[in-house]
């Protein structure tokens, strides 16, 4: 984690926004066909 630490706040602050990103887009891939299934049903 030395890279981490070596990141300025502004790197850091980019950095968790980019993993939040792929944390939603992840949950929505997961939950977008489940809804579309019920839907279908």
């Amino acid at each position: 984690m030395k890279w981490y630490n070596d990141m300025t706040k502004q790197e850091k602050r980019s950095f968790k926004k980019v993993i939040v990103v792929c944390v939603v887009g992840a949950i929505l891939i997961l939950i977008v066909p489940m809804v579309f299934m019920l839907i279908s049903k």
